[in-house]
C-alpha cells in the first residue's frame, strides 16, 4: 500500500534553510505522516478481509475525503494497469500476503530512508561515525590500561568517554532512520 501525501511547508527566514531535510524528516515530518499508519494499515486488512470494496464500507467525509475519493475513483478506471491497488469500488491485491505487505509498509528504512537522499547520507554518515566512535573508544581504553603516566590515564579515560558518548548518539540517531514512530 502506497500512501500519496504531502506537506506544505512555509519557509519563514533564512534560518529555517540552514535546518538539514534530515532532520526535519526525522523529527517532524516522519511523526506526522506515521502518527495515523498504522491505523490505516490496520483498516486496509481489515477491509481485505471482509472482501468487499471501499465504497461497501467507507464512509467519506464531505469535508476532508474528496481528494482520497477521486483518487481511488481514478484507480478504478486506470488501475488495472498496476500489480496491486485499492480503487473505489475494484481493487487489485496480487503477491502480497498480508503480514508481508504489514510489514512492509510499516518500515521506514525501505519506505523513506533508502529512497530519500538527504535521510540516506545522513544515515550512513551516523553508520560510520557510531563505528568509528566505537574503535577510538576501544584504542583509548587500551592505551588507558597501558599508561604509566597518570596524565595520560586520565585524557585517555576522558576521551574515552566523549568517544562512548558520541556512539550513542550516534546509535540512537541512526535508529530514527531504520524504526517507524511508534506512539507510547
Amino acid at each position: 500500500m502506497k500512501t500519496f501525501s504531502s506537506v506544505a511547508v512555509n519557509i519563514f527566514s533564512q534560518k529555517i534553510k540552514l535546518i538539514p531535510p534530515w532532520f526535519d524528516h526525522i523529527l517532524i515530518r516522519n511523526k506526522i505522516l506515521e502518527g495515523d499508519l498504522q491505523l490505516v494499515v490496520e483498516q486496509k486488512a481489515q477491509i481485505e478481509r471482509l472482501g468487499q470494496n471501499l465504497k461497501e464500507v467507507y464512509l467519506p467525509l464531505k469535508t476532508s475525503d474528496p481528494l482520497v475519493v477521486e483518487y481511488r475513483k481514478w484507480l478504478d478506471k486506470f488501475g488495472s494497469y498496476l500489480p496491486f491497488y485499492q480503487g473505489y469500488s475494484t481493487s487489485k491485491n496480487v503477491g502480497s500476503s498480508e503480514s508481508d505487505q504489514k510489514l512492509i509498509t510499516l518500515d521506514r528504512f525501505s519506505q523513506h530512508t533508502l529512497i530519500c537522499n538527504s535521510c540516506n547520507r545522513a544515515y550512513q554518515v551516523t553508520n560510520r561515525l557510531k563505528q568509528s566512535c566505537i574503535g577510538v573508544a576501544i584504542a583509548l581504553a587500551a592505551v588507558a590500561i597501558l599508561a604509566d603516566d597518570s596524565r595520560i590515564r586520565i585524557g585517555a579515560i576522558s576521551v574515552f568517554i566523549v568517544a562512548v558518548v558520541m556512539s550513542a548518539i550516534a546509535h540512537t540517531l541512526k535508529t530514527h532512520f531504520q524504526h517507524s514512530y511508534i506512539r507510547h
